[in-house]
């Protein structure tokens, strides 16, 4: 009998164990995960120090910034690109300034989004803890962030604005609060990029056809309201630029005309440059002179007419096109960085390569290792992040079908937001131009549809998994005690 109680007490006691473990194992880390970011956050910043993506953008915005200073007047007012880093670069233009500005931004926003995502409850603690580990070692995503660029703000823009769309809508106290702040979060980002203004629309059609309420529906009215009334000074300084209210940038007509140039067998001959021959040609026949910009107002609406005359007379080509930027969007990953340039812009003993051309100079020149140890490390860091982009991005798209059919069955407005907005950049890139640069601004949301699609593939294996560890975590347990 009492060999019978001991035992009860003793599996008792392992039970407590187990639980024990599983609340507490990682409390430490769900809390201050933000720590661990910001030592790679620095690694990664320090690696990618000269990288040269985007560099030729810079003296867009440090002109805007002169033109800021200036009070707006003189001979040449830019409306490319959209003039939101140029007001960054108006408190300072030194590069670790700017770079530790971009990435503190991120980091906060990061842990906002994490923080509303945890209070509604949208996802299971795994879930949430899987994709804080995720960001912890997400290389391509310091990268992205650790560029002299618009883009990063306004992807941490819209990793807020986001979450707090989806707050507004689904809670009643402070609604009004958190929809200004999605407005205001999301009517910002376009000032630092342009292409997600259609976005809006569409998050907002979604959520109407969700909840099919007045509420609802005034509430979409509010929030498109206030997010386009943020582009009301663009609007008033493109009238002064060019004559015309603009809530864009003036450089659609030339990406969407260079875009047909991914099919590299077009019967055009245009190439993705923004020096193409074809592109310029179109538009000094149409003005009758040589034009130096491709990117002004006027420019940008020859360029889009030629690009709607080229499409509609021959759709299959387009359509051949869009295929195969289909393709590069799902196998190019994400912008990995890169960590093997040095200040000159190229390696001491291969300049002008490509990712797998290094890699495959130095696997055929192993002496690499040890002469240019350093170069070889920030090689294979490139590499690594590389790979690890392209098969981040390759899950998410194959698990996107499975996230989105359970949201529907399973009424999930927030993974219905996350798809849409997904889908949109797809098209996107599929439609005009693709650039793996392109994807990155959603890295967060990607990674998070392939972490929640794996969570639904163990879901529907039933708990067999789940018995399966513990069942070996008590015997293991129980040969300790006994």
């Amino acid at each position: 009998m009492r060999y019978l109680v001991l035992t009860q007490e003793k599996n008792i006691l392992i039970k407590k164990v187990w639980c024990y473990m599983q609340q507490n194992r990682t409390c430490f880390f769900d809390r201050w995960y933000i720590a661990f970011m910001v030592p790679v956050a620095s690694f990664v910043m320090y690696f990618n120090w000269y990288a040269d993506h985007n560099v030729g953008g810079l003296r867009y915005y440090k002109h805007y910034a002169s033109v800021m200073k200036a009070g707006f007047m003189g001979e040449y007012l830019p409306t490319f690109p959209m003039w939101g880093y140029g007001w960054l670069m108006c408190i300072t233009q030194d590069k670790l300034a700017l770079l530790c500005i971009e990435m503190v931004f991120a980091l906060c926003t990061l842990y906002w989004a994490l923080r509303i995502i945890e209070q509604e409850n949208i996802f299971s603690a795994t879930v949430i803890r899987a994709l804080k580990v995720g960001m912890v070692v997400s290389i391509p995503w310091y990268a992205f962030h650790a560029l002299r660029w618009p883009s990063g703000i306004a992807a941490s823009l819209f990793l807020v604005a986001l979450p707090l769309l989806y707050k507004a809508v689904m809670c009643k106290q402070k609604s009004l609060a958190y929809l200004i702040s999605s407005a205001f979060c999301f009517g910002l980002l376009l000032h630092f990029r342009s292409d997600y203004f259609l976005m809006p629309l569409g998050l907002a059609v979604l959520v109407i056809g969700f909840f099919r309420t007045k509420r609802s529906s005034l509430q979409m009215v509010m929030w498109l309201s206030l997010l386009y009334s943020c582009l009301i000074p663009w609007g008033l300084y493109t009238k002064k630029a060019c004559g015309h209210y603009l809530i864009t940038s003036t450089n659609g007509g030339h990406v969407a005309f260079v875009g047909l140039g991914h099919d590299q067998n077009n019967r055009w001959g245009i190439t993705v440059s923004d020096g193409d021959p074809v592109m310029h040609h179109v538009v000094n026949e149409h003005f009758k002179t040589v034009r130096h910009s491709t990117l002004d107002y006027e420019a940008d609406q020859v360029l889009k007419r030629t690009f709607l005359e080229y499409i509609t007379a021959y759709p299959w080509d387009y359509v051949r096109k869009c295929v195969y930027n289909l393709f590069l969007v799902v196998t190019q990953g994400f912008y990995p960085g890169e960590f093997f340039l040095n200040e000159q812009g190229d390696m001491p003993f291969l300049k002008q390569a490509r990712i797998r051309e290094l890699v495959t100079h130095v696997i055929e020149n192993p002496s690499l290792i040890l002469s240019h140890s350093a170069e070889v490390f920030r090689i294979f860091l490139t590499a690594s992040s590389y790979g690890a982009s392209i098969i981040l991005l390759l899950a998410s798209y194959f698990l996107l079908p499975l996230t989105v059919v359970m949201a529907f069955s399973r009424k999930s407005l927030f993974i219905l937001l996350v798809s849409a907005a997904l889908v949109y950049q797809t098209l996107m890139s599929v439609l005009a131009q693709n650039m793996p640069s392109y994807t990155s601004n959603l890295y967060f949301f990607y990674l998070l549809n392939m972490i929640y699609g794996i969570a639904l593939v163990y879901e529907s294996l039933g708990g067999f998994l789940k018995k399966l560890k513990r069942r070996f975590f008590m015997v293991n347990c129980a040969r300790v005690f006994y």
